[in-house]
């Protein structure tokens, strides 16, 4: 294995078992004796993120730090949905930015429209006081996301967004099928 491959491995394994500044050097060195590809400024975006959850600080310096990783991912590669879907989550959870993060996550639908998590982030703004999302568009992406993956959490909050538009039978299916998603999970393991 190549010494850039080798340092992307161990910086990875490091993320992976959450030594997080650990993994922030072995990136930050990929840089410097390799240079810049919008993967390794994915990935410090996401360490960078992780550290400003285990290690907050005031300011929130590492999650602005984030952004400014993802920012330049997004300029070598901004049809990447992905990095996309990122800068949305980071945009919601570092700046509390919530239409900024509709609009990342939008995106990052644009680009990939079957895309889970960005389907996901969306549907979750929807209710936030700023008003970003309706609850048309939240209905949507929710269903969208739970024809792909039926898990627990997206079928309640299906049946919450059906329950504020004034859907209760709907919102009772949905809260019917969150409720016992785990039991055909645990099914279809066995």
């Amino acid at each position: 294995m190549n010494v850039a491959n080798e340092l992307l491995r161990e910086a990875g394994k490091c993320r992976d078992e959450r030594r997080y500044a650990e993994a922030h050097r072995l990136y930050l060195r990929h840089l410097r004796d390799h240079g810049f590809t919008s993967d390794v400024l994915e990935a410090l975006a996401q360490v960078e993120f992780s550290m400003s959850i285990v290690s907050p600080d005031a300011e929130n310096t590492h999650g602005r730090t984030a952004l400014e990783w993802i920012a330049q991912a997004i300029a070598l590669k901004p049809n990447e949905p992905e990095y996309h879907f990122l800068r949305g989550t980071l945009l919601e959870h570092v700046l509390l930015d919530y239409q900024a993060a509709a609009d990342a996550y939008r995106r990052a639908l644009e680009l990939e429209p079957l895309l889970i998590p960005a389907l996901d982030g969306l549907a979750a703004l929807c209710g936030v006081p700023e008003d970003v999302v309706s609850l048309e568009e939240g209905i949507s992406c929710c269903k969208q996301a739970v024809r792909m993956s039926p898990t627990r959490s997206r079928w309640l909050r299906l049946a919450q967004l059906y329950a504020w538009a004034g859907r209760q039978v709907d919102s009772e299916q949905a809260s019917i099928r969150g409720w016992t998603a785990t039991l055909e999970t645990a099914i279809v393991r066995y």
